[in-house]
């Protein structure tokens, strides 16, 4: 299909390790599949090792299958578009952005017939508006060594008028890259939450759904190899990336309504932890602290695959902490394992976890734990595993593909 065809996958960090990566690594697998060979373009090199542990050898075996990998200076790169009236060549015939929000790379020769950009939330658009230099940072992977980060971090001071204007050039840049790329190529996303809020912040139209790939079968064979009647299986799981914006504290919250009314044996916090939220750690495990939770909260840090597996198979219930989540990947890796998620009513969690598991406010979700503890049984926690093939890689991989067939249809034209 592209055997003899250029292509350039972006993506802008590996090294989270979050859903984001595996949705890129698992794109490469489908451009593989189809025997389409690609470069590899990125912020930082990627850490082998560390995808290895967090998503297993066999996923991350597509790294070594790279032609070629490119790390970028996204603002030079940027800036040179912007500020060049003849644009430097573009060497790639298509380009596929696996996450536009952290890596807005644009070229002026993208459209709509050469270019896929999977956009898992339009937050990059508020983030340049309120010129966040936190995204920078956590986003862009823009190291707080580096003379760029210094810059507009000092500038939020406006100790110099130099330093204003040098914080407002690299906004821009931003803006100019970001609005460009989702303008001039073919957009995806992960559910209908996320379609409407990027129809409502960019005026676009003809966007794709397409759910991110889980891996059912590695998660649906943890509750297989779990003995069915066994009755440790009494930990609360929360999955989560250790950052601010994924309202931990929630969880914490929860877990003290939990050990004050004896459920379970405990709560589980299953998280990789990149250096800038090292603070906000010492934050969570301070308030585990003052809350009396150090016998009930374990964090688990940067944990390789076979070790969230292991605890899954000890886990009876899922908690989800983050209030519009634009879809939640972990939710159904978790459902995938049988058990039970209880998420927020908002976000795109709602489209596939069923109505009675959702909840307002952490006092109801502390009610519907309970209930689950007490009432439920078993074969309902397989039940739900049951139903969620539809998000596994292959309905990706294929999905993708007919996404991409249907761009070469209309680029020869």
């Amino acid at each position: 299909m592209l055997l003899y065809m250029k292509v350039n996958v972006i993506h802008g960090d590996f090294n989270p390790c979050g859903g984001a990566e595996r949705l890129s690594l698992t794109t490469m697998q489908a451009l593989l599949e189809k025997g389409i060979d690609f470069d590899l373009t990125t912020l930082k090199s990627p850490d082998i090792l560390k995808l290895e542990n967090s998503y297993g050898q066999n996923l991350v075996s597509v790294m070594k299958r790279i032609n070629k990998i490119n790390v970028i200076n996204i603002l030079e790169e940027l800036r040179q578009q912007h500020q060049e009236e003849d644009h430097k060549d573009y060497n790639y015939d298509i380009t596929i952005n696996t996450n536009g929000d952290a890596a807005p790379y644009y070229h002026s020769s993208f459209s709509k017939n050469n270019a896929i950009t999977y956009c898992h939330f339009p937050s990059t658009k508020y983030h340049i508006e309120s010129e966040n230099i936190e995204y920078l940072k956590t986003d862009l992977g823009m190291m707080e060594s580096s003379k760029e980060y210094k810059d507009i971090n000092n500038s939020k001071n406006y100790k110099t008028k130099a330093q204003f204007k040098r914080r407002k050039e690299y906004f821009k840049l931003l803006k100019y890259g970001y609005c460009n790329l989702m303008r001039n190529s073919t957009v995806i996303t992960n559910s209908e939450f996320s379609r409407r809020a990027i129809v409502n912040a960019l005026g676009l139209d003809n966007i794709y759904v397409l759910s991110p790939p889980i891996d059912v079968e590695t998660f649906h064979n943890a509750a297989l190899m779990a003995n069915i009647d066994n009755e440790t299986d009494d930990i609360i799981l929360v999955i989560s990336r250790i950052a601010p914006h994924k309202k931990i504290e929630n969880a914490i919250r929860l877990a003290k309504i939990l050990k004050d009314n004896n459920i379970g044996k405990g709560m589980k916090i299953v998280g990789n932890l990149y250096y800038y939220f090292f603070d906000y750690y010492s934050e969570l495990k301070q308030m585990v602290q003052d809350l009396g939770l150090t016998d009930y909260i374990t964090f688990e840090i940067n944990a390789s695959l076979d070790k969230l597996l292991s605890i899954i198979r000890e886990s009876r219930v899922y908690f989800h902490p983050m209030i519009g989540e634009h879809f939640g990947m972990a939710v159904l890796e978790a459902m995938a394992a049988g058990l039970i998620p209880v998420v927020p009513n908002e976000g795109g969690v709602i489209e596939f976890v069923p109505q009675k598991y959702q909840f307002n406010t952490i006092e109801q979700a502390a009610e519907i734990i309970i209930y689950v503890f007490n009432h439920l049984s078993k074969t309902e926690r397989i039940k739900i595993s049951d139903e969620i093939n539809k998000f596994s890689n292959s309905h990706y991989i294929e999905g993708f593909q007919n996404i991409l067939k249907e761009l070469l249809s209309r680029k020869r034209k």
